[in-house]
C-alpha cells in the first residue's frame, strides 16, 4: 500500500433463501394414491426423513462440532440443501401441522 492510500477492508456478505414445498406426510392407505402418485408420495415421504436425520444429527453436538459424519447424500433435497444447512448458516423453518387423528 502507497502513501497517500487508503486502506479500507472490502466485506462482502452472500446469502440464500431456499423456499420449499414438501406437501406434507402422505399415506398411501388414506389417500388412495397409485402409480405415479404413490412413487411421488413415497418420495416426498423419503426426503421428510432424510432431512429429519440430518437437522436431528447437526443439532446433536457430536456431529456438528466434527465428530460424526452427516449423509447429506441420500436425498435430492439435503443435497440442495446442504450449503443452507451446514457451515455458518442459519436456518428457520414454517410448518403447517395438522391436528388430524388419521395420521
Amino acid at each position: 500500500v502507497g502513501r497517500g492510500s487508503s486502506s479500507k477492508k472490502v466485506v462482502t456478505t452472500t446469502s440464500t433463501l431456499n423456499l420449499v414445498d414438501l406437501a406434507g406426510s402422505e399415506s398411501v392407505r388414506l389417500t388412495g394414491a397409485k402409480g405415479v402418485r404413490q412413487k411421488e408420495g413415497g418420495r416426498i415421504n423419503q426426503s421428510l426423513l432424510t432431512l429429519s436425520r440430518v437437522l436431528e444429527k447437526l443439532g446433536n453436538k457430536e456431529y456438528s462440532s466434527g465428530g460424526g459424519h452427516i449423509n447429506y447424500r441420500d436425498s435430492k433435497l439435503t443435497r440442495i440443501l446442504k450449503p443452507s444447512l451446514s457451515g455458518n448458516a442459519r436456518m428457520g423453518a414454517i410448518c403447517c401441522i395438522s391436528p388430524a387423528v388419521q395420521y
